[in-house]
């Protein structure tokens, strides 16, 4: 009987000694993961800052193109009416007059 309790004495032992390092890993694991996680929330917060920003700059581009292309086109009419004059050989000034010296 002596070997018995021996035997059960050695079994508790071990399965509390099994017990307790399953309990560590899992916290170490759970806690891997949490800071895993935390990284990943920080770059994705980055990542949306970064979309933002370069959505504004996109916008901000694109009206700056549309002002651009409005005076590339006054100034082609500007340039055409002004093709017209000369080849009629009249040229008509128009706005503020300046002069030339």
């Amino acid at each position: 009987m002596s070997w018995l309790v021996g035997l059960a004495i050695f079994t508790m032992v071990t399965g509390v000694t099994l017990t307790l390092v399953g309990l560590m890993a899992v916290r170490s694991l759970r806690r891997t993961l949490l800071d895993g996680a935390l990284r990943q929330a920080q770059q994705i917060r980055r990542l949306v800052e970064t979309v933002s920003v370069l959505h504004q700059q996109q916008q901000n581009t694109q009206a700056r193109v549309q002002l651009l292309a409005e005076a590339n086109r006054k100034l082609t009419e500007e340039l055409a009416v002004l093709s017209e004059q000369v080849g009629e050989g009249t040229v008509r000034m128009r706005g503020p007059s300046r002069m030339l010296h």
